[in-house]
């Protein structure tokens, strides 16, 4: 099943500010997102609210929606200490 992925604004700006090289991986595991859940992604879903979900990436937390029609936005990429606040 092929998921569609968009990142919001804010998102491509916090994703500028890492450096070059986590920033190659992070965009690498947000393309396999296309493909659904696999298994080797650390997904995991955030408690307390219906359709959020977290992708960890060293130490970085990929924060996206899952919304109806099979589209996921991302909606943040934060280090992990100012992820959850």
């Amino acid at each position: 099943m092929k998921y569609r992925v968009f990142i919001e604004k804010k998102a491509i700006k916090q994703l500028e500010n890492a450096d070059a090289h986590t920033r190659r991986i992070i965009e690498e595991k947000i393309s396999k997102l296309k493909n659904g859940f696999p298994a080797y992604l650390d997904i995991k879903k955030l408690k307390g609210y219906r359709n959020y979900y977290r992708l960890r990436v060293g130490g970085y937390r990929i924060l996206f929606e899952l919304q109806p029609n099979y589209t996921i936005v991302v909606y943040a990429i934060l280090p992990r200490r100012r992820a959850y606040k």
